[in-house]
Parts: structure tokens; sequence; C-alpha cells
């Protein structure tokens, strides 16, 4: 019998695992969809991924030591290059047959190294999620990040509903959302969601109101954009206008990484082109979200938690969800696409 074993992962796509300021010439242990990696530059400062285990024996290649652009393994002294190659051995001067670890393709965009998991070649059909707002003139952004034990789809679906603020932290909530929010306009592709609505004229939240130097009553249109750019990349655009035409936009960046079975790490961005350079306004606005990320970090997984005792259950939907059950149509239809077919044998019941 011909089956597929489908896995929990999809490989094709290009996964923030660091910020490029934390990757330079040191090795840096992570893990990353269930994989040990180590990072590193070479000396005309490319990044460089490797699999962080020697092939000689269980020992991480992180425990070595860089020379030049090789990883030296600290227990056995086995070289590999920057393509995962063994270049030598100390014991003999012949390379063992098939001496080699793993080596992922590596871009680096928006401040951030993105590793690609999947068969290599295919890295070429497939981009970076564009973030042209990260670290752009005219815009200010925090940061954060954080490894949570909930599951990268978990984690989207909270991304996907915004509906959810006014209850997990209702002292940021746009104010919009304090009443039923119009209808959602979702449009799907092969492997991306977006969905748009546009919001009555309304106050803006306190904090907002102040950084912008207008009263609080002063009713602001709200539109609002949401994009599952892949299972690594969802991003958010937060556009309000004042009566006199005034625009102030925000953007929410959340990079998701599966680093194992329920276990995800999320970089998240918040930037702004209001109150720009501004000290004051990026602590507060640090501070705020900061503890929001939190918050929803902790609701979910507080749900992973029920999932990992109970299992899945059924679950009501509603219009406001519309989006998040569309993310996890794509990636059952990825993870469906990456599988290959198998062959089970079966024993044939004797009648």
């Amino acid at each position: 019998m011909t089956q597929r074993r489908t896995a929990s992962v999809p490989t094709d796509c290009w996964y923030a695992v660091a910020e490029s300021s934390a990757v330079g010439r040191s090795l840096t242990a992570l893990r990353a969809l269930d994989r040990p990696v180590v990072l590193y530059r070479t000396e005309d400062g490319r990044a460089v991924a490797l699999e962080d285990r020697c092939a000689h024996r269980a020992y991480p290649l992180s425990a070595g030591a860089l020379v030049g652009d090789d990883v030296r393994c600290g227990l056995c002294g086995f070289v590999y290059d920057v393509d995962g190659q063994c270049v030598g051995v100390p014991t003999q001067s012949r390379v063992p047959f098939g001496a080699s670890v793993s080596s992922y393709p590596v871009q680096e965009s928006a401040g951030v190294v993105w590793v690609w998991f999947g068969e290599p070649g295919r890295s070429r059909l497939h981009r970076v999620p564009e973030l042209p707002w990260l670290g752009a003139d005219g815009w200010a952004s925090v940061s954060g990040e954080a490894d949570v034990a909930a599951g990268y789809l978990l984690l989207h679906e909270s991304f996907a509903d915004v509906t959810q603020v006014p209850f997990v932290a209702p002292e940021i909530s746009p104010t919009v959302l304090g009443s039923q929010p119009p209808p959602l306009d979702v449009v799907v592709t092969e492997t991306t969601v977006s969905l748009h609505r546009e919001f009555a004229p309304a106050p803006l939240p306190q904090w907002q109101a102040a950084m912008l130097g207008v009263a609080a009553d002063v009713p602001f249109a709200t539109s609002q954009e949401g994009f599952f750019l892949s299972p690594a990349a969802w991003v958010d655009h937060w556009d309000v206008t004042g009566p006199d035409g005034r625009v102030a936009r925000l953007r929410f960046t959340q990079l998701v990484t599966p680093l194992g079975a329920g276990r995800s790490r999320v970089m998240w961005r918040v930037s702004r082109d209001f109150a720009v350079g501004d000290a004051q306004a990026d602590g507060t606005v640090a501070a705020m979200f900061r503890d929001y990320y939190g918050r929803v970090m902790s609701a979910m997984e507080t749900a992973q938690r029920v999932l990992d005792v109970d299992g899945p259950g059924p679950e009501v939907n509603v219009s406001a969800d519309v989006a998040a059950v569309k993310v996890r149509e794509i990636v059952t239809g990825m993870l469906a696409e990456e599988t290959p077919y198998s062959v089970v044998r079966t024993r044939r019941a004797r009648v």
C-alpha cells in the first residue's frame, strides 16, 4: 500500500533564526525545526549555517573552534568547510567517504538571518519575506524575542485574530475593537492569506493620541491589513487617518520559527512612522508591547498545555476566524506537497 507520512512543519520556507547583529566570528548554537544548528560568519562577513553535530561522533561543532572560514570539532579535530564537507582529519591524510554535515542556505534581510531547511535547490524558488519598513528612513522600531512553549500554528492563529486584543491587553487595544468589528475581506493564494477591513472613525488609544499630539476625543478612521506571508511570518498594518487627512502608520512584524513539538521562537517588531527619533516614545512603545507579547505568549502556552493534556477536540469557528482557518489549510497543503509517498507493507487478513 502507498501511504503519505506527513511532517508537522513545512521545510520549504525561509525561517528567521537570529538577528544579524547576534552572528559574528564565533560559533553560535541554536535549534530550529528540531535540528541543531551552528551559525557563524566567514572572514568576509558571510553568514553560514551548518548542522551542529560532528559526522564522526555525537559532539556539537559549536563547542569547537573557527579556523579561518572552517569549523574544527572540539572533540575529534575533524574540520568542516562552509559547505559542510569534511576537509581535514587529524589522524589520517584521507578524508573518510561521506564525512559531511548539512549546510543550509542563508540569506540576510531586514536585520535578520534567514535559513532554509528544505531541499537546498528549491531555496532559489522562494523569496525571503519583504519587510521594507524595518531599518528604513522615517520609521522607528522596537523589538523583542522569546522562546514559547506553544506550536507555531497556535501563534499564527492568534496573530490572525486581533479581536483577542481587548481581552488579552485592554489597555493598549485600539478603541475600534471595543465593539463588534466590521467583517473581514480575505484573499487567499496557494501559499498566502491577506485580510482587510475598514473601521468607522473613533478616538485613538490614549498612548497613540499622545504621541501624535492630538486630543483624546479626535476621531480617526482605521484601516487594518494582515498578511500570512509564510509559516515564518505574519505582518499587520494599522493605518489611522485624522479629520485633516493626516495618516499615521503602524507595522507589526511577527517572525515565527518552530523549535520542536509544541515549541517556537518568536521575534517581534513594532514599527511606526510617527514620533520618530523620540526616545521617550521608543521606551513607551517598547514597554507596552513587550508586556503585550508576553501576555499573548502566556495565553498560547496555556492553550498548548490543554492540547498536550487533552488532545484536539471539536472547536466552533466564527467569522473572525476565517483567516486563521485558511492559514491552517495552507500549511496542511504545504506539508502534503513536501511529503513523499512511501511504500508501507501490510498483511492481508485471511478470510
